[in-house]
């Protein structure tokens, strides 16, 4: 018997509305959604995503929504923000944060609490930067990240352009050949990053040179679903467990006996208990272990 040969399956928002609706008796198979139930639906849909966004940020679980993306440092640069310098938009939490000197060695920075980085008696020092500390805001486009110490002199960043008409900026000083040449190298993410605006023509053959820069990696908000044709932005695995956290949420909206929803408030809930199985309390009871063994 043959097998498969791809596992590109993939839920789309309608696809996760439909299905939840089916759940309650609230859409029959073969038919399409009207305007009230995709309403409905995506209204729900985008609020189940803000609460993983909340319970994620508290608990660690929203890996699915990690980012990484550098820093390019300046001379006497203490503070970073969105607008200026481009410190990324959608910061919820840091991860790990590096340090990347012009010699390309990388080395992990601390990341401070308010308190650790109020006790930093000399906030103005400079040196290699040992330490980050993020300034939260609610507007994460309003956030600052405060480098200690700053650089009192940076290196020079290449750019060049790539064979796609793109501007990317040097990440690890190398000698150009075709392997690293943007974007046609099999290796050139090794050595370039598509940033940057003052790019020149590609010369093989050449020492391209990379500034001090931070590579940090970050949780960001779940993204909404805006389109008919968005996908989750999470594993495909966690697909049972939103469509019947849905299809719960829903079934306020269309009358369903509590009985009805007291068991697909079960299978939300085994569905999470099987993707995170640590979340599930510690029981000091006896079990009988030949009920087990």
């Amino acid at each position: 018997m043959a097998t498969g040969t791809s596992s590109d399956f993939a839920l789309t928002r309608n696809g996760v509305i439909e299905s939840a609706l089916r759940k309650i008796g609230a859409l029959r198979r073969g038919s399409i959604l009207n305007a009230s139930q995709l309403a409905d639906g995506v209204q729900a849909l985008n609020l189940i995503i803000r609460e993983e966004d909340a319970r994620g940020t508290q608990q660690a679980k929203n890996l699915w929504a990690l980012d990484e993306k550098t820093l390019k440092l300046q001379a006497k640069g203490f503070v970073y923000n969105v607008a200026d310098d481009g410190l990324s938009a959608g910061i919820v939490d840091l991860v790990s944060v590096f340090y990347r000197d012009s010699s390309g060695d990388d080395v992990p920075m601390k990341i401070l609490t308010t308190e650790q980085y109020e006790a930093i008696s000399a906030k103005d020092d400079t040196g290699d930067p040992e330490k980050v500390y993020l300034k939260r805001n609610k507007d994460l486009e309003r956030q600052l990240l405060y480098v200690w110490p700053a650089l009192s002199s940076v290196a020079t960043t290449s750019e060049v352009i790539g064979s796609d008409g793109e501007n990317y900026r040097c990440m690890l000083a190398h000698t150009s050949a075709a392997i690293n040449k943007p974007i046609s190298g099999t290796s050139y993410r090794l050595f370039w990053e598509q940033a940057g605006t003052s790019g020149s023509a590609w010369i093989t053959a050449t020492a391209y040179t990379n500034g001090e820069v931070i590579r940090y990696v970050f949780k960001r908000p779940l993204y909404d679903f805006d389109a008919a044709e968005d996908n989750p932005d999470m594993p495909q695995g966690w697909g049972r467990y939103l469509t019947f956290r849905l299809a719960y949420d829903l079934s306020f909206e269309y009358s369903i006996a509590i009985e009805e929803r007291v068991l697909i408030k079960g299978e939300y809930k085994d569905a999470r208990n099987e993707i995170f199985p640590s979340t599930q309390p510690i029981t000091d009871q006896i079990h009988n272990k030949a009920l087990y063994y």
